[in-house]
Parts: structure tokens; C-alpha cells; sequence
């Protein structure tokens, strides 16, 4: 029976994350990185600027910078209140899909809700999705895409889901190319018999993906991002391109193959990290660092904990019957070896925030499944000191991921007050009056509007990563 009381507490301990959350991003400057190089070009006209877009080698991404212009114009040049006003209703966004999808209904299901929210944004591959923007975050643009399919296809069928889903994989498909994953949800979740796309639906996705593939290789000629793009993690360090080339130009599939394993190992047991191995590292030199320790032991408690649920449901999985929360862990399951297979060309935590995301979905609803029974007694009461013990560590993630976004607010603003030797370093030209104006406004946002944080030199030491 529904218990609205229980409803009401699952959601507001969403806003109380969502509201942290939003009051550290609203302190964060507009970082100079990624963010101000991009806006440079948002001044192009409209029909050169979406030719532009359509047309770059290595990377398909067109809606990605028309979201981007569209809210940089919008903006009136008050360009912090607009793009961060954006990244915070994100933020929302996620938590709210996050407890729809989880269906809080009942006090044991509310119990469980603080340990899912915990995982959802303390896991290290989110972590990316706030203390980073593009200056929209396009990676927690498509952990929205993938939870928002899974609540249309797990949802009732109603007219017009098919048309909502074609859209909502192009949007994604086009913006990054993790956002092919809505694809996978969507067929993941009709495989589990899951019927809110119908069909046809699903034969216009099929369509969807195969016009996808065909424009980015056939018509545009696209391509994939080559070994010198960018540097990548391997082993225990991170190689820059010119070593990648040197070590991977005749074997790519040898490497493309570590950073799908890699980013597969990152999810669910906390290391490696950016494809490199930094705690196992440690133990071999002696030292290992605590943080990364307990990073390890939390990821791999909860992934204990959705196989433990898994084995227990398999019978039933084996009959082809799903319950909802069956159907959310299977998404899991189904969503990680794809989210792992598109981080080939490159290893990086935040593209894995997908996958973080389900796992937490996975996570909730295993804990009040096993960790929150009916039944009273000794079992019981050591189920519930397992589920205290595992949303303390993964609350300890949680707060140390607003450790991260203080220090966060000291950097951003170091970067403003030496901008110039970074435009410098870059070779940028902001010689343009529409290019200096911009620096000026931002530089005067990030220094002078913007207050201060006060020190946190005891985080910059002891902050988890």
C-alpha cells in the first residue's frame, strides 16, 4: 500500500541532494578550460555555425553546440546565470528521473532511497558531469537521455512513444556519441518484455540507428577520433598521443580492447581509474592511498549486492518474468558491457556515467529487496547494519565529491586571474571585439562578481577521488 509520507520523504532526500548539488555549481565560475575556447565560436552566424558542426572530422556532434548557441544567445550576455542555470536544472532533472524510475511507494522502499541517491552522484564517473562543463555538460545530457528512456519504455504504451523515442535517440545520438546507449535501453527494455515502445517503435529506432551510422561513415565521413587525439590511461600511467601511436599505431584493437575492459572495471569495482590501475599501483609500491581504497571497497560492496539480487532472481529471469525492479537491474546489466564498448577510442571516467547511473538504479532497488526485509528478527537487524554500513561509505563519496567542487571554485578562479597566459598557451586569437568582450565578462564574473570560497587547503590533501 502506498504510504504518501513515505513517498514525500523519498523525494525530498532527492531535493536535499539536488539542492546541494545546485548551491555548489551556482558558486563554480565559468571555467576557462573547454568552456571559454568553445564559446569563442558561439558567435558564428546560424547557417555557417550548423554547417560547421556538421562537418568536423573524428566527432559528430552537431546538437551538442546547436544547445549550446541556442542558450549562449539566449543569454543576453549574462552568460553565467544561463549556463549554469542549465547545469543545475540538470541536476534536477537526474534526481527526479532517478526516483521515478526507482518508484518509492512504501517506508522499506524509503529506506533505500538515500543509498541509491548516494551511489547516483557519489559514484567517480559522475563526478565529471558537475565538475566540468562545455560549459553545458553534454555527458550528464545523455545520463538524462538514457534514465528518460528507461522511463518511457518501462512506462505504460501511449500514442506518440514511438515518435518521443525516435527523438530522444536522435537528441542524444547527436550530441555525443555515448548517446547511442538510449538505443540500447530502449531494446534492453523490450527484450525484458517491457511494452511502453511499441514495435513500431522500436523498428523506427532500428531505422534511427542504421541512418545514424550511415551519415557519420557514408555521407559526412566522420570517421572515429584516432590514437593522436588525445591522451589515454594504460596500466599505471597515462600515455600522451605521440606514445600511444609509438606503442598502439599496428595494434589499435589491443588497445581499443583494454579500454572497454578498463572502463567495464571502473564501474563496478572502482579501479582503474582513467584506465589506470592508481591503486593497485599503490599496493605495489607500498603505498596505497585510503581514498582509492575506499572508493574500491564501495563499488565493489554494491556490485556484491546486485549479484547477490541477480542470483536470486535468476529462476525467475530464466521463465521470463520480470518484475519492475528485475527490469531496472537487467538494464544495468545490459547498459555496461555497451556503455564500455563506445569508451574504446579513450579511457575517461565521466563517459562511464551512464552505466554509474543504472548501477545506482541496480543498487536501490537490490538494497530494499535484500538488505531491507519484511521480516523481523536477527536477520533482519543485520540486513539493516549491512545497508547503514554500505550508505556510509558511499556517503562518504558523496561528500567528498563536494570537497571536489570547492576546490573546484579556487581553481576556476586561479585560471580567470591568469587567463591570458592560457589564451597564450592555446594560441587563441581574441583580437576580435566579440572575443575580448567575452573574456572581459567572464574574467570580471569569475573574480569580481563571484565571492570568494574560503580556504580548503586540508581538502586539496585528503580529498577522495
Amino acid at each position: 500500500m502506498t504510504s504518501r509520507a513515505a513517498v514525500a520523504a523519498s523525494y525530498g532526500a532527492g531535493a536535499l541532494v539536488a539542492l546541494g548539488l545546485a548551491l555548489a555549481l551556482l558558486a563554480i565560475p565559468i571555467q576557462v578550460s573547454d568552456s571559454f575556447g568553445n564559446m569563442l565560436k558561439l558567435s558564428t552566424p546560424w547557417p555557417q555555425f550548423v554547417v560547421q558542426e556538421f562537418t568536423q572530422p573524428s566527432y559528430l556532434r552537431p546538437f551538442l553546440w546547436m544547445q549550446l548557441k541556442a542558450v549562449y544567445d539566449l543569454s543576453g550576455g549574462h552568460y553565467f546565470a544561463w549556463f549554469r542555470g542549465v547545469h543545475v536544472l540538470q541536476v534536477v532533472l537526474l534526481v527526479g528521473l532517478f526516483l521515478h524510475l526507482v518508484r518509492p511507494r512504501t517506508w522499506r522502499d524509503a529506506a533505500a532511497v538515500p543509498l541509491g541517491l548516494a551511489v547516483l552522484v557519489g559514484h567517480h564517473a559522475f563526478a565529471g558531469t558537475v565538475n566540468e562543463a562545455f560549459p553545458i555538460n553534454t555527458f550528464l545530457t545523455v545520463v538524462i537521455c538514457c534514465l528518460a528512456a528507461a522511463a518511457l519504455a518501462l512506462g505504460p504504451e501511449r500514442r506518440g512513444n514511438s515518435a518521443v523515442a525516435v527523438i530522444l535517440f536522435a537528441y542524444a545520438a547527436l550530441s555525443v556519441e555515448s548517446g547511442l546507449l538510449v538505443f540500447v535501453v530502449f531494446v534492453a527494455a523490450a527484450c525484458t518484455g517491457a511494452r511502453g515502445v511499441p514495435r513500431a517503435g522500436l523498428v523506427a529506432l532500428v531505422a534511427a540507428l542504421a541512418g545514424y551510422f550511415a551519415l557519420r561513415f557514408a555521407v559526412l565521413d566522420v570517421g572515429t577520433p584516432s590514437l593522436s587525439e588525445r591522451a589515454s590511461g594504460f596500466g599505471f600511467s597515462v600515455l600522451d598521443p605521440p606514445e600511444l601511436a609509438r606503442r598502439f599505431g599496428d595494434r589499435r584493437l589491443a588497445f581499443y580492447a583494454y579500454n572497454v575492459v578498463a572502463s567495464g572495471l571502473s564501474v563496478v569495482f572502482g579501479e582503474p581509474r582513467g584506465g589506470v590501475f592508481r591503486l593497485t599501483d599503490g599496493f605495489r609500491l607500498g603505498a596505497p592511498y585510503p581514498s582509492l581504497l575506499a572508493t574500491a571497497v564501495a563499488s565493489t560492496a554494491v556490485s556484491a549486492l546486485i549479484a547477490v539480487f541477480a542470483w536470486r532472481r535468476l529462476a525467475a529471469w530464466r521463465a521470463w518474468q520480470f518484475t519492475h525492479d528485475d527490469r531496472l537491474v537487467l538494464l544495468f546489466l545490459a547498459l555496461l558491457p555497451a556503455n564500455a564498448v563506445i569508451s574504446f577510442p579513450y579511457t575517461k571516467d565521466v563517459i562511464m556515467s551512464p552505466a554509474a547511473a543504472f548501477l545506482a538504479l541496480a543498487a536501490c532497488v537490490a538494497a530494499r529487496q535484500l538488505l531491507i526485509p519484511s521480516a523481523a528478527g536477527g536477520r533482519r537487524v543485520l540486513a539493516l547494519a549491512a545497508c547503514l554500513v554500505l550508505s556510509i561509505a558511499w556517503s562518504v563519496r558523496l561528500l567528498s565529491l563536494h570537497v571536489e567542487l570547492r576546490i573546484a571554485q579556487h581553481k576556476v578562479r586561479e585560471e580567470w586571474a591568469y587567463v591570458d597566459d592560457w589564451i597564450a598557451l592555446q594560441r587563441l586569437d581574441v583580437s576580435a571585439p566579440r572575443a575580448s568582450t567575452l573574456r572581459d565578462a567572464l574574467r570580471t564574473d569569475a573574480l569580481l562578481v563571484r565571492d570568494p570560497p574560503g580556504e580548503l587547503e586540508w581538502a586539496r590533501r585528503r580529498v577522495l577521488y
